[in-house]
């Protein structure tokens, strides 16, 4: 008679798991890491590392150090025509920000709920973005766009910044999934 093997539940989660995966994608093993962001590193260095990690995503300009006014957004569209964008300066140091103050970040402008539009309220005092129109989210820009409140389950897609030595703010790739996209620079599903 064989013997019988136990398993604990942590390893009958992780086998669970990929079980599930291999069924849902028809099969296929696809092995890869998704984690948290990198944190502290400085933003042109990381940047840098997007830069190189995802080659396909475009490098432009946004705007200039010396136009930015604190609370302002400034409004651009990356990394697909449509894809809406908002640099903003924050007057407090953020996660992954950028200039002499560590201040200023960009977030796509669409919930990650639902892919309500974000762009008309943003609160500079609490250097949130939200709430969202439709489900109340709220996204805390210092923190890398962690939600505070609301349904949405994940963090606002962030735009990777560079900064030239002629002072341009450059966005150079994007960390998260923008709503709606299969991959961010590939057409918007249909059903979205």
């Amino acid at each position: 008679m064989a013997e019988l093997q136990t398993v604990d539940r942590r390893s009958f989660l992780k086998l669970s798991g990929l079980a599930t995966g291999i069924v849902l994608s028809g099969g296929a093993v696809v092995v890869g890491t998704v984690g948290p962001r990198p944190r502290g590193v400085a933003a042109a260095r990381q940047a840098e590392k997007v830069q190189l990690a995802y080659p396909e995503y475009p490098d432009i300009v946004i705007a200039n150090l010396d136009d930015i006014v604190a609370g302002e957004p400034v409004f651009f569209e990356y990394p697909q025509a449509g894809q809406k964008n908002m640099l903003v300066k924050l007057d407090k140091p953020a996660e992954e920000g950028l200039g002499a103050d560590g201040d200023i970040v960009a977030y796509s402008t669409a919930c990650s709920h639902m892919g309500a539009p974000l762009d008309n309220v943003y609160n500079h005092e609490y250097g949130m973005l939200g709430p969202c129109p439709l489900h109340f989210s709220t996204f805390d820009l210092a923190k890398s766009g962690m939600n505070v409140m609301g349904k949405a389950s994940d963090h606002l897609p962030q735009v990777a910044l560079a900064l030239d030595d002629n002072g341009d703010i450059r966005a150079v790739g994007m960390f998260g999934l923008i709503y709606g996209y299969p991959a961010n620079l590939f057409a918007r599903e249909e059903n979205s």
